[in-house]
């Protein structure tokens, strides 16, 4: 069936306004005087304003899914839905409060070792915060690639990310499924580089509010047509080839925003069809479903494979 050109249009301005917004959220949003205005400390108020992001864009998503979805047999549940709300719950906060209590206090320390024999912080302060922000993203850009490659490649560490990849359906709130430990590791690849840097805190907010925000756009069941864009970011184009439950079209796309590290290291994968397959972990139909399950899934691992 032949697109009229409203839908087309539609198809093409969706993803580029999605990225302005979240780019303008994250450059703009701290210059809010939350603190001030509320009398809160500082640091609640960057939790609010995170709080606040994650709320409006998951909305946002959730809601262009509705009315402009990829395939709308993705708009319906799967008995997934639980499972993911636990993962956002819990999975990611708890992943991201052991990080900041006890590696980040690692990493802060040896970033003062780091500057006291560099002579300084090796952090670009001084350049526009847009430059910086890019700068943040293409950074832990390569911490994620290399650890997220690894865990397809590695079959200890595919342990640990299967569970990420075993929904049967991309939509907006299973782009947090992943296992604490999967995640931490993660987190740790993309935020200890720039610690170590010497990013400064304000430069590290910014990234961290425009990667809370976009995950759900790279997972969202919307109809987007990126076309250039696939060659800068992980788009929703390029992410869904990547949940392929076939392992050659799997195992590519590796970016979570950027697609930069992919196409230098040869894991770049855009075919000229659009991706009409199945998702999933296609030779283990029966991994756990249940958040429990799949907590425990990496250390009950050869039961699942026998199965």
């Amino acid at each position: 069936m032949q697109q009229s050109a409203t839908q087309r249009l539609a198809d093409r301005a969706v993803f580029p306004l999605l990225v302005a917004a979240i780019t303008g959220v994250a450059l703009f949003g701290p210059e809010i005087d939350l603190a001030g205005r509320l009398a809160i400390e500082a640091r609640v108020a960057q939790g609010l304003l995170l709080f606040a992001t994650v709320v409006f864009f998951y909305s946002l998503v959730a809601t262009l899914e509705w009315l402009h979805p990829y395939r709308r047999e993705w708009r319906l549940p799967a008995g997934d839905v639980r499972t993911d709300v636990l993962h956002l719950l819990l999975s990611g906060p708890g992943s991201s409060a052991f990080f900041d209590a006890t590696l980040r206090g690692v990493a802060t320390a040896a970033a003062d070792w780091c500057a006291s024999r560099w002579g300084g912080s090796l952090w670009p302060t001084q350049w526009p915060a847009v430059l910086q922000l890019f700068l943040a993203i293409l950074i832990a850009e390569l911490g994620h690639y290399a650890f997220h490659r690894l865990s397809h490649e590695n079959p200890w560490v595919w342990r640990l990310h299967a569970t990420h990849h075993s929904p049967s359906r991309l939509y907006w709130l299973n782009a947090t499924r992943f296992h604490p430990l999967d995640l931490l590791a993660l987190i740790t690849c993309q935020s200890v580089p720039l610690i170590l840097l010497g990013i400064t805190p304000e430069a590290y907010f910014r990234y961290a509010l425009f990667t809370v925000a976009y995950g759900q756009v790279q997972h969202g069941n919307i109809a987007v047509d990126t076309r250039w864009f696939d060659w800068l970011f992980s788009t929703p184009t390029l992410h869904r080839w990547h949940h392929s439950d076939n392992p050659r079209e799997g195992n590519t796309n590796y970016g979570a925003i950027l697609i930069t590290w992919d196409l230098l290291f040869g894991s770049f994968f855009r075919p000229r069809r659009e991706f009409h397959g199945h998702v999933g972990i296609g030779r283990m139909p029966e991994f756990p479903t249940s958040y429990l399950g799949q907590l425990a899934s990496p250390f009950r691992w050869k039961r699942w494979l026998q199965r």
